[in-house]
């Protein structure tokens, strides 16, 4: 059988893991930087960002062990990120590719795994060893002889979000046609040459003026006036249909995405907590709108910066601003974050953006009119990592019809009730909306 997109590999597919060529190296991209820096600041709490997916092996063809660890290797063969580990000292390390690798994995009676997100959770317990393991752990729930689902955990250094999907799409394939035409998309040694090429640099150089043009237009951010709590992060998650249903019909009304309009509420409730007017939420972008990076299985995802006037005529009236502001804003998401770091240092006191807004949900366009929302909304405490990478964060996720959205806050500036407070406020002010 053939090879995709990587050279043949001959090692043994169980045991440990195995080079047959030189590794290459290259610097880490900004992306890689940007998770980097997060990891150090999580330790030694850093399994938190460990991304787990799992899926069920296709039914119209029995996979066997051997099968799925034939596709496991043709996955890490065609790409790059799965074959990549740091080297280097801690505190400037770099990435280091190897031309073949093999991954190791494990086979899970379904009698004793119980669901697979546990075996997910398992999996994902453990931070990375970032320097000796592949940034894939791989497990095979087996039943009758034959796979019947697959738990993927992979390092952030190697993934983002998207990336994860990507590499559950290919690795479905593969199950599936046992070969894949070769990928076409930037590896990660190419984004680390162009980011460090002249355009590169240019274009880090122009993104880092927008931010600053946008940090000139927002109003200080008051002192906290919370006392911290233990422990002093804290995460909530919010499960709602009612959002759901009523986010889409938002959406649909001004002819925008969900995303946007959770986006406008999310940073309502934010200045009515700051008293700002004009206030900044940083928002991830997955970076992929050019060609040729439409299927990079990496991370590239960096932080945009959304400014939003709220003093707008209503509630519409901002999610239409918030559409085209951060339109524009996502174009302006690559930079080196030690160069943008540098720059922000010096804005002015107050001067900052609130929080993080990240919505992670494949289709976030709404066409299309929700129906009516069933079921209860339901508010719960989720773990997180009781460290400092960011003072407050949003997470959207969840399936049709039932939205997630998770907010992590320091309690010096938000207490527990505060944050429960927040997500309910959310869904209030967007239900309402979606009510004319």
């Amino acid at each position: 059988m053939g090879e995709a997109g990587g050279a043949p590999l001959t090692a043994p597919l169980t045991g440990p893991a195995a080079l047959r060529a030189e590794p290459s190296t290259a610097p880490l991209t900004w992306g890689q930087q940007d998770i980097w820096r997060a990891v150090v600041a999580a330790a030694p709490q850093e399994r938190y960002l460990n991304i787990a997916r799992s899926f069920a092996a296709p039914k119209r063809r029995p996979i066997t062990v051997e099968h799925a660890a034939r596709a496991l290797e043709r996955l890490v063969a065609r790409h790059e990120s799965l074959r990549t580990r740091l080297a280097g000292p801690r505190d400037a390390p770099f990435q280091q590719v190897s031309a073949v690798a093999c991954p190791s994995y494990e086979v899970v009676p379904a009698a004793t795994s119980g669901p697979v997100e546990d075996v997910c959770e398992r999996l994902a317990a453990e931070p990375f060893a970032y320097w000796e393991e592949w940034p894939l752990r791989v497990a095979f729930v087996v039943a009758g002889g034959y796979v019947r689902h697959i738990a993927l955990v992979l390092c952030h250094l190697a993934a983002d979000g998207h990336a994860a999907d990507l590499v559950v799409k290919d690795f479905r394939l593969l199950l599936l046609r046992d070969s894949l035409p070769p990928p076409d998309s930037a590896t990660p040694r190419d984004l680390a040459a162009w980011q460090r090429s002249d355009a590169g640099r240019r274009v880090s150089e122009e993104t880092i003026a927008s931010w600053l043009d946008e940090y000139a237009r927002m109003d200080p951010v008051p002192p906290s006036s919370h006392v911290p709590e233990s422990p002093r992060f804290l995460e909530a998650t919010l499960r709602s249909p009612a959002l759901a249903a009523a986010a889409q019909a938002v959406a649909a009304r001004n002819r925008v995405s969900s995303s946007t309009v959770l986006l406008a509420g999310a940073m309502r409730l934010a200045g009515g907590l700051t008293g700002q007017r004009f206030c900044g939420m940083r928002v991830i972008v997955n970076n992929r709108f050019a060609a040729g990076r439409r299927d990079v299985v990496s991370t590239i995802s960096q932080e945009a910066l959304v400014v939003l006037d709220l003093g707008a005529a209503s509630f519409d009236a901002l999610v239409r601003q918030a559409w085209g502001t951060a339109l524009r804003a996502y174009r302006q998401a690559q930079y080196d974050p030690y160069a943008m770091e540098e720059a922000v240092a010096g804005v002015g006191p107050g001067i900052r953006s609130f929080g993080c807004f990240n919505d992670q949900r494949l289709v976030q366009e709404d066409g299309a009119s929700p129906g009516a929302a069933e079921g209860k909304t339901e508010v719960a405490w989720t773990d997180a990592m009781d460290r400092n990478i960011c003072d407050f964060r949003l997470h959207v996720g969840g399936e049709p019809g039932l939205m997630e959205v998770s907010c992590y806050a320091d309690t010096a500036l938000l207490p527990p009730s505060g944050i429960e407070r927040y997500l309910l406020d959310l869904e209030g002010l967007i239900v309402a909306a979606a009510r004319g």
